[in-house]
């Protein structure tokens, strides 16, 4: 994926609290909490100066990616500045009732490449699963490349959304094939099985 179709993340509100590190005495600029001068995760063009978490500002404020970040600076600082981050099939949850979560590609973005895409919209509220947890609300809509049968982005409101949103974003990073993941066998009755069925299965 290019820089150019890579998904924005949603801008979150919060505050890094970096006020008291005298960062301009290292030349390191920084606005709003988050470090400027900086084009990827771990590396800042002032050396022996790394950054990671919230500071970062081109991933999401999410705790599971700052780990992630850390980790990157802790083996940098150890063995030299050579390990990059991979933000490919990370996902965005949002812990609301229902439940949001997303990874990828949207449907707009999606058209943008000029890729021929298939999107696949579910609404499960008549489904087995969500009568069986009385969900007033589970919805998903997948986006599939047409020609490579690559997942290009999965979107959920519901039906364990924050849960299911893993295996498409597992899907994205090691391009996994629709096919292959709607032809598994799946536990049933369980949310995850009801993926052959997203993607056209019955």
């Amino acid at each position: 994926m290019t820089a150019s179709n890579r998904p924005r993340w949603p801008i979150v509100s919060s505050t890094v609290n970096i006020d008291n590190l005298d960062l301009a005495a290292g030349r390191v600029t920084h606005a709003n909490g988050r470090v400027a001068s900086i084009s990827t995760c771990a590396r800042h063009p002032t050396p022996r100066v790394y950054v990671c978490g919230d500071a970062v500002p081109i991933s999401p404020q999410l705790s599971p990616i700052a780990t992630y970040e850390g980790d990157i600076v802790g083996r940098n600082i150890v063995a030299g500045a050579k390990y990059m981050p991979d933000y490919e099939g990370m996902a965005t949850p949002v812990y609301t009732v229902p439940a949001l979560a997303a990874v990828g590609l949207t449907e707009i973005a999606a058209r943008r490449t000029g890729a021929t895409i298939d999107v696949h919209v579910n609404d499960m509220r008549d489904w087995f699963s969500a009568r069986s947890y009385a969900e007033t609300v589970a919805w998903s809509k997948v986006i599939v490349d047409r020609v490579s049968d690559c997942i290009l982005g999965a979107h959920f409101v519901g039906h364990g959304g924050q849960e299911l949103i893993n295996i498409f974003g597992l899907a994205i990073k090691f391009g996994i094939a629709a096919g292959e993941i709607r032809d598994h066998v799946y536990i049933y009755p369980t949310f995850s099985a009801d993926i052959k069925h997203m993607l056209g299965r019955a």
